[in-house]
């Protein structure tokens, strides 16, 4: 067994819905303490949910090569989906057992779809098989992908950090929106039932975002899809500054929940394009702490500005603005490599 594969294949997913399983389980039972209760929840669930998503992500980007901005959006499509159903069906549980048993029965369902990981492999080449399921042609660039650097390497590239910041500038609008625009909503005298609609509309719009576009990037090229899909983001921002009512957020909501979606599809198959896939789970996690960094961020700010300005334009400006300098951050990545640096 190679050094790695350990953390590359079924082990380490199924051990991670171990981790997310006991988490609820743990919660459910400590609910008379809430600093118990607390400690066992942030700390099982939320480490577990951290690591779930790059060992996905990681073995998606080594299966395809052809089809990987599609096969990554497919994948992604799941969280989405999972934010979007997840509360109703608690919701719909709580209503009939106690709170605590329909965590109980999440950790269940949780424990059960790990066994689907027991079918899991890192790469095909332990199957015997190819990615994409074509023998590879011989092409110096495809190898160079598949065998990559490992974290220390991609680190010290520039590219890595102007990628970084890429990742962390585009997540700020997502996060702003999802917090922010059901109280603007409210603040334009929509009813409570319209400003939740627009929050799942978001939702909606980004996992459709993650199912079609991904494809786009396959045809058009991931990272210049992903350029323009970060502009775009720029621009629906500014539309959302001018939007009054029901209907205009609502078109805005879901465009720009799609458009989130077509980034988060594309921002692991350009990161296997440049670093390689040997050790992309590494080199994902390490970016992906932007995306942590502007889930807290974002809507801290933004509710800041909205305390001094007593309005949301320039919160909106800021994810507009933000979105913009993504895209630069893109380009200086791409520029960064073309230019040696990495």
């Amino acid at each position: 067994m190679r050094r790695g594969r350990l953390f590359q294949g079924w082990y380490i997913v199924g051990a991670v819905h171990v981790l997310l399983a006991l988490g609820f389980v743990a919660s459910s039972l400590l609910s008379s303490s809430l600093v118990l209760f607390l400690g066992a929840f942030c700390i099982l669930v939320g480490l577990g949910v951290g690591l779930v998503y790059v060992p996905a992500v990681s073995t998606i980007a080594r299966w395809f090569v052809l089809w990987r901005s599609s096969a990554s959006g497919i994948a992604l499509a799941g969280t989405g989906l999972g934010t979007l159903l997840g509360p109703v069906v608690a919701g719909a549980l709580m209503e009939h057992p106690s709170w605590q048993l329909t965590m109980q029965v999440y950790a269940a369902a949780i424990a059960l779809t790990g066994l689907a990981a027991a079918v899991l492999r890192g790469r095909p080449e332990e199957l015997g098989l190819h990615p994409d399921g074509v023998p590879p042609s011989g092409d110096p660039a495809a190898g160079q992908s598949a065998q990559g650097m490992d974290l220390a390497q991609a680190a010290r590239q520039a590219r890595f950090w102007w990628y970084f910041a890429a990742i962390f500038l585009g997540s700020i609008g997502l996060f702003l929106a999802l917090i922010h625009i059901n109280p603007l909503a409210r603040q334009q005298g929509l009813s409570v039932a319209q400003a939740n609609g627009l929050i799942g509309l978001i939702g909606v719009g980004n996992v459709l975002g993650r199912l079609a576009l991904g494809r786009l990037g396959d045809r058009m090229g991931a990272l210049r899809f992903l350029l323009v899909l970060t502009v775009s983001l720029a621009v629906l921002c500014g539309l959302w500054a001018m939007a009054r009512g029901f209907v205009a957020l609502s078109g805005f909501a879901l465009v720009f929940g799609a458009a989130n979606g077509g980034c988060i599809a594309l921002y692991p198959a350009v990161a296997a394009t440049w670093f390689g896939t040997r050790n992309l789970g590494a080199i994902l996690g390490a970016l992906y702490v932007a995306v942590g960094i502007a889930a807290v961020a974002g809507g801290s700010l933004a509710g800041w500005l909205f305390d001094v300005w007593g309005g949301y334009t320039p919160s909106i400006l800021l994810a507009g603005g933000s979105a913009a300098l993504s895209a630069l951050a893109v380009w200086r990545a791409e520029c960064a490599g073309r230019d040696g640096r990495g």
